[in-house]
């Protein structure tokens, strides 16, 4: 890798960084998870950036990122004792869609309909990303957690 692309991947995780710390400070986060949360957003990125290094497209990538974001949030919220979306919530906002949108309405309000169109497919599809990482991980862990107080209920009937 040459050094730029190494200075920029730098660049780009610290504002990670910064965006997922200052969004859980104007959510106002509690004191006790506020400076808990950034791994995840930092986290997240890299797995973002990776994907969209290896040519994975932009809805793909960020669907993994927000997986990641996701499953880490629960082990945070369960570890923490905090709310879960207390930890999805802040990190998300690096991949919210804000150009996308403005784009959207600045080319629909101008008659250019292609463009306009254009962009709400990618916003739309962001959007389905983020939205199918949360529901993934929390389908995951709903399914680990019934099975295993199902499994945990037949052992004690068995025992009785």
């Amino acid at each position: 890798m040459d050094v730029k692309v190494i200075i920029d991947i730098i660049v780009q995780l610290f504002a990670a960084f910064m965006v997922t710390t200052f969004s859980a400070i104007t959510l106002e986060a509690p004191r006790q998870v506020l400076f808990k949360i950034w791994p995840i957003g930092v986290t997240s990125y890299a797995t973002y950036l990776f994907f969209t290094h290896i040519g994975v497209s932009e809805f793909l990538s960020t669907f993994y990122a927000c997986f990641i974001a996701s499953i880490m949030s629960q082990f945070f919220s369960r570890h923490f004792k905090a709310p879960v979306t207390m930890f999805y919530i802040p990190t998300f906002f690096i991949y919210v869609p804000g150009s996308a949108i403005y784009q959207t309405a600045f080319h629909f309000i101008n008659g250019d309909f292609s463009m306009a169109g254009n962009y709400l497919v990618r916003t739309v599809m962001t959007a389905g990303a983020i939205a199918l990482g949360v529901f993934m991980s929390d389908s995951i862990f709903e399914i680990y957690f019934s099975t295993r107080n199902s499994l945990r209920e037949r052992r004690e009937e068995s025992i009785k």
